[in-house]
């Protein structure tokens, strides 16, 4: 377990959902870097590398799609696979987990 700045401890799920809350309230398509700082401004503890493994873990429940950046261009989500280039968003199930 982490430990946050106030002192309470902050778990792997806490930290996933930190992400998803970040997605989720922008509604907004969003590189991995953008959502770090993002959760970062959040008060968020952990590093940069960790986002990567908690947006596969999200991907993998069905919470975040990942989006090719070029169809955004055009106002399209295409989405695609989540070996490829991309943007992650949040799917329409995400807040059902954010309100748990």
């Amino acid at each position: 377990m982490h430990t946050s700045a106030d002192g309470g401890n902050v778990g792997r799920e806490d930290r996933i959902k930190r992400v998803l809350d970040v997605l989720a309230d922008s509604g907004c398509a969003m590189p991995p870097a953008v959502i770090f700082r993002n959760a970062k401004l959040r008060g968020a503890d952990f590093e940069r590398r960790s986002v990567n493994n908690y947006l596969t873990d999200l991907h993998e429940r069905g919470l975040v799609i990942k989006v090719d950046p070029s169809a955004l261009d055009d106002g399209d989500v295409v989405e695609i696979d989540i070996s490829e280039e991309g943007y992650f968003m949040a799917t329409d199930e995400a807040p059902d987990l954010l309100e748990n």
